[in-house]
């Protein structure tokens, strides 16, 4: 198996190599999943400490120049969906409590046994403690800065995950 490994890009509309992994772990129900490697001095590339634990975790953080909200986190572990019809409603309704009332009625089941839902945030994964935002999920849902800790998985709009892809950070 070929790793592919991404160095720092010059912007972040840049398209990553792919490569198609067999990944057993928190994807029981997907057969196969991308994945992007991200070398730890990319610049969008940061290290998380858990207030908790104090182990340090890498992250793919987005720079805020993509379109990337609405997004939510599992409440059980570190996966994320991004969705575009969510998008479309954010940009054609603009924020409201209805709205992501809305969304929020329509998010999926993780594959981990979770689902996604506002409010939850990144976990450490050694001791699964939330990565705190303070902020209230309303302020949140017009956020383009989405955390993405190394081997969580970002979902799209197919329910069965065939668009999904795992972010790994190497050292």
């Amino acid at each position: 198996m070929t790793k592919i490994t991404i160095g720092p890009l010059p912007n972040e509309s840049a398209d990553p190599v792919l490569s198609r992994l067999t990944i057993p772990e928190c994807s029981q129900n997907l057969e196969t999943v991308r994945e992007v490697n991200y070398a730890a001095a990319n610049p969008w590339v940061r290290t998380l400490a858990c207030e908790s634990c104090h182990s340090k975790t890498k992250a793919w953080c987005s720079s805020g120049m993509s379109d990337n909200s609405p997004h939510f986190y599992c409440t059980r572990c570190s996966n994320v969906v991004l969705r575009r019809r969510d998008q479309e409603q954010l940009h054609r309704k603009g924020a409201s409590e209805e709205l992501l009332h809305q969304i929020a009625a329509d998010l999926p089941s993780c594959p981990c046994g979770g689902c996604f839902a506002p409010g939850s945030n990144p976990k450490c994964p050694v001791c699964k403690c939330e990565f705190a935002d303070e902020r209230t999920p309303l302020s949140r849902l017009c956020d383009p800065h989405m955390i993405v800790v190394t081997g969580a998985l970002i979902f799209g709009d197919d329910p069965k995950g065939s668009d999904a892809y795992r972010v790994r950070i190497d050292d």
